[in-house]
């Protein structure tokens, strides 16, 4: 059985909570990818997505310099163990109307998956 280890992406991208929305914008668009994990004092507390900040963002005409992650950001972070099917992430996905799962294993963030990996 394929699991979310399989498809995940690791290590993932981060951001601080603290960052503008500007600096996060251009991290996701230098990397291709659709979003970053946000942390605080070392430790994952979020997420921030394209979607975070096209309607958190653009649509309330936020200025994204000024603006912080912590703002914008959607949490709390939703995550699947590493050893979960596919089918287990994809229903989490469904359920809670999200895109990306953080993976975790041993208590510990090692990656992403997103819709688009499990297609």
């Amino acid at each position: 059985m394929e699991t979310v280890a399989d498809r995940m992406t690791s290590p993932v991208l981060t951001i601080e909570r603290d960052e503008n929305v500007k600096t996060a914008a251009k991290k996701i668009y230098a990397n291709e990818i659709g979003s970053l994990l946000v942390t605080h004092n070392q430790s994952f507390i979020g997420i921030i997505t394209k979607t975070d900040l096209m309607i958190k963002v653009l649509a309330e005409n936020l200025d994204a310099k000024s603006t912080l992650v912590a703002e914008v950001m959607s949490q709390p972070l939703i995550s699947i163990a590493a050893d979960e099917s596919l089918d287990s992430a994809i229903e989490i996905l469904r359920e809670k109307s999200i895109r990306h799962l953080a993976v975790n294993q041993n208590n510990q963030i090692v990656g992403i998956i997103s819709i688009k990996d499990l297609r």
